[in-house]
């Protein structure tokens, strides 16, 4: 009789390799987050250096986005091919490469290619760490964790916002690209030691019993391996393939999914690029403008954390659908309610919480409703579909800055994809009602 993986990790508790898996692709994750806010971290200086004007910046800042999407889109299915741990690890030696490169950059054009390799590296890393960490803990845990492990990106935002001014202050713009292409080569080698592959791939791909049974051992104590022991990862996964999003019931709840990832990432984008720059002609200090990034970050963690746990109890759209309406007020509020820095910081913040958080836990409804065979498929064509979102949004928002926007009005035009996110979740929920992650994924 064979022994079903799936069912074993079900019933057991959470052990130290699991732990370790969280933390290392969580430790990818912080990096990821990080180097994608670099760009709009630096661009206050390079404004002031090159003597450009912000707008200029709009094609490189959606340049790292145009990477992201089509590394999310290679690196899915590459990890259901060939294996999340080695593509994971290829794709951030990859993007520590394309940081350093990017510290030599001496023009915009440079900045939009080197940009657009460096998103490659990090999108596709995305759909493996959030297949590893889905296929590593328990069904009925799996919106928290991949909620938590995924808290790690906005954490890198963080870290970016508070690290970016001193180390801009002391070394200039350079050195935050020279850190974000030096710390992942560290990072690799914990990887190479410390990662295991995805046991249901391994069972899926076949030839790998006694790992198999050796990581199962780490996961039930109870267990023993005998030679010649058969594993199963029921129901019997496809090698990637898109077409695979299409099938078993799974078209419309795979375009809802896109459709919010597009509007969910064009909003969040568009607040993340465009901040430091927009609270730099109110008159804010740089370094204050700059750290209103991390504020709106540091929120989404909490944010992403309470909506993963949320999930996991009353459903994924009945509280995705409510995110998305906090985070479309909250997010209009920025601009449209007056204050004092510290008041803006807190809708900021609070903002984040529900924009980041709304985002995050689409992360973990895409990585609960898919099979073991199409798991990084369908998480890394979300994020990819979803990009293109992120592409817009910097040069829209720039086309909005240049033309005169008001404050107020760019703001309300930030909040209007959160709009079509809720309307968007209120039709899946109502197709497919308020189902569990482990019940959606036929």
């Amino acid at each position: 009789m064979s022994i079903n993986v799936a069912e074993v990790i079900d019933r057991s508790p959470i052990g130290a390799l699991q732990v370790r898996t969280i933390l290392l692709c969580a430790l990818v994750a912080l990096l990821d987050g990080f180097d994608i806010q670099t760009m709009a971290l630096v661009t206050p200086s390079l404004v002031a250096e090159w003597g450009l004007p912000r707008g200029a910046f709009g094609p490189v800042l959606s340049a790292s986005f145009v990477g992201i999407m089509f590394g999310a889109m290679a690196g899915g299915v590459l990890g259901d091919r060939y294996g999340r741990r080695i593509i994971l690890i290829a794709a951030f030696a990859f993007v520590g490469v394309s940081s350093l490169a990017t510290s030599l950059a001496d023009s915009t054009g440079h900045l939009i290619v080197l940009r657009m390799l460096t998103g490659f590296g990090i999108g596709a890393c995305m759909p493996n760490f959030t297949a590893l960490t889905a296929e590593y803990v328990p069904a009925k845990k799996v919106a928290f964790l991949v909620s938590l492990m995924y808290s790690a990106v906005p954490l890198g935002g963080v870290l970016g916002g508070y690290l970016a001014p001193a180390l801009i202050a002391e070394f200039g713009w350079r050195s935050v690209f020279v850190a974000g292409g030096l710390i992942p080569f560290a990072i690799c080698a914990l990887l190479v030691v410390g990662l295991p592959e995805s046991l249901r791939f391994l069972v899926a791909r076949g030839g790998a019993e006694a790992k198999v049974g050796d990581i199962l051992g780490q996961i039930d104590k109870s267990f023993v391996y005998a030679p010649g022991q058969a594993f199963e990862a029921q129901p019997k996964p496809p090698k990637g393939s898109v077409a695979e999003l299409f099938t078993g019931g799974r078209a419309g709840l795979t375009v809802g999914i896109w459709v919010i990832f597009f509007f969910s990432l064009f909003g969040m984008y568009m607040l993340t690029s465009w901040l430091p720059s927009v609270f730099t002609d109110r008159g804010w200090p740089q370094a204050k403008a700059i750290q209103s990034v991390a504020m709106f970050q540091l929120g989404g963690i909490f944010g992403g954390l309470i909506i993963g746990w949320l999930i996991d109890r009353l459903g994924p759209f009945l509280v995705l659908t409510a995110a998305f309406v906090l985070a479309a007020l909250f997010t209009a509020a920025i601009g449209g309610v007056p204050g004092t820095m510290t008041q803006t910081m807190a809708i900021i913040a609070v903002a984040g919480g529900a924009v980041v958080g709304a985002q995050l836990g689409m992360t973990s409804l895409a990585a609960g409703v898919y099979p073991t065979g199409a798991r990084a498929t369908g998480v890394g064509w979300g994020l990819g579909v979803g990009r293109l979102g992120a592409v817009i949004s910097p040069t829209a928002g720039g086309f909005a800055i240049d033309a005169g926007w008001s404050q107020q009005a760019l703001f309300l035009g930030a909040a209007t994809p959160a709009v079509l996110c809720a309307l968007a979740t209120l039709v899946l929920w109502f197709s497919r009602g308020n189902q569990r992650l482990g019940k959606i994924s036929g």
